[in-house]
């Protein structure tokens, strides 16, 4: 009994370390676009782009917890960001999640430009998933976005459009023009990063300038990280018991 009390409470202490550590790994990294001046509050421990073009490195996760992961961002062959503002959001226009994203409020453009946006330190070969938002209330928003996969730059892409009639400030995340009723996680799309721990999106104007919102990633647990995430968890709630 003693060497079973043993291994039980060294495992629950193992599996709830275990599963604190493997956790964080799979916590969103989010950036938002909008001017330095903007007291608007960017969503939970958001990294505020509001430069022209630039880098940052160690971004925070949601949890307020220091990554590895970089971001660098610009305008490719046609130069950075000409405008970076703010705009008045729809009522509806917040999808749902564990906390408030309506202060994803700003947004950048550049008159018949191109942007790039770049994540490195990422764990290499592994499966990511993204939120690319497009948003600029009151006005056409036709972009074409070009993503990564693995180690093919524009390896696929997907359309965002809404005309200024219907865009009272909405949010188009990935391809789905949003609304509250729908819930984040579920507007996903999914790629891979590079042999090097990379992920790129270039995106570009079709007929109208092109805009970016925010953009946000998170590490998909492979199935069996998913399963041992599942125990620990459910060890630890032995535990509490």
């Amino acid at each position: 009994m003693l060497t079973r009390s043993c291994s039980v409470a060294f495992l629950c202490a193992a599996g709830a370390m275990a599963m604190t550590a493997s956790a964080s790994q799979f916590d969103l990294i989010g950036v938002n676009f909008t001017t330095a001046a903007s007291t608007t509050p960017d969503p939970q421990n958001w990294t505020r782009i509001s430069t022209p073009d630039g880098a940052f490195n160690n971004l925070q996760n949601e949890n307020g917890n220091t990554t590895d992961v970089g971001v660098s961002w610009g305008g490719g062959a046609s130069g950075g960001f000409v405008f970076l503002g703010t705009s008045t959001l729809a009522a509806d226009a917040t999808p749902q999640y564990d906390y408030d994203l309506s202060g994803m409020t700003g947004y950048g453009f550049r008159s018949n430009g191109e942007f790039f946006l770049s994540f490195d330190g990422l764990q290499a070969n592994a499966l990511y998933e993204f939120w690319f938002v497009a948003y600029r209330g009151g006005t056409t928003i036709d972009n074409l976005i070009n993503v990564s996969d693995g180690d093919t730059i524009d390896a696929f892409s997907f359309t965002q459009q809404i005309t200024s009639g219907d865009n009272d400030g909405r949010f188009l995340v990935n391809s789905t023009n949003a609304n509250s009723s729908m819930h984040w996680n579920d507007l996903s799309m999914m790629t891979n990063s590079s042999s090097n721990g990379t992920l790129t999106f270039n995106w570009a104007l079709q007929t109208q300038t092109p805009v970016v919102g925010a953009v946000a990633i998170r590490l998909v647990p492979s199935p069996g990280t998913a399963a041992l995430l599942g125990l620990t968890g459910m060890v630890a709630m032995r535990r509490r018991r």
